[in-house]
């Protein structure tokens, strides 16, 4: 079995709740409340430019030069990307920038940050994974499912679409390598720390469906 199948089985149970959780069933019925998906999308906006400010931090550790730019284009493209999908929606839906970050957000962002900053290169490849992958399998679980006019659509082309697809290709297959070549120990800290992010990805959800700012 390859490395990167071993990470998704890791996370596969998380994924699954992830799946049928009511944010995202209710997202692809398009009967979610603006109330949560604003609420989500305030937070997420500040989530991502802590993800894109981790993804950037890891170039600087990336053992080669081809990596090193990879790394620092993954990071240019997904603010790019989030701050196209976040302007869409705060006009559609008059989304107020939000104030501050939830728990949760911060908490997430922290453990990327922490990651990258004092885990190994592998290991912080490993947490930051999910962000994308996962994110990737929901919208293309989601758009086979979706409702016709689904007032959340552009969030799901974005995520479901070939330019999110080939950058989550290409980050499973460096991981992927990394993890071939690595010892067993390493091995396992990686699937720890991929299946700790997928948790992440499930509390952030949670929390925006049940508006919690501090729970």
């Amino acid at each position: 079995m390859s490395f990167i199948n071993e990470l998704w089985n890791s996370a596969e149970e998380i994924y699954q709740s992830i799946i049928n959780h009511p944010f995202n069933q209710e997202l692809a019925a398009g009967t979610l409340k603006q109330e949560q998906f604003k609420y989500y999308l305030s937070q997420d906006a500040i989530y991502i430019g802590e993800y894109s400010r981790a993804l950037a931090a890891l170039a600087a550790k990336s053992p080669t030069h081809e990596e090193m730019l990879e790394f620092i284009s993954f990071a240019k493209e997904g603010l790019e990307i989030e701050r196209e999908l976040h302007s869409h929606f705060m006009e559609a839906f008059q989304i107020k920038k939000a104030e501050d970050s939830a728990l949760a957000t911060e908490a997430y962002a922290n453990f990327l940050l922490s990651s990258v900053a004092f885990k190994s290169y592998e290991e912080a490849l490993a947490a930051l994974l999910p962000c994308f992958w996962l994110y990737n399998e929901v919208a293309i679980s989601i758009r086979e499912n979706a409702a016709s006019n689904n007032p959340y659509q552009k969030w799901i082309d974005t995520y479901s679409g070939v330019e999110f697809d080939q950058t989550t290709e290409r980050l499973k297959e460096i991981t992927n390598q990394l993890g071939q070549e690595a010892e067993e120990k390493l091995r396992k800290r990686m699937k720890q720390q991929f299946a700790r992010s997928a948790r992440y990805e499930w509390l952030f959800w949670n929390n925006a469906y049940q508006l919690k700012f501090w729970g």
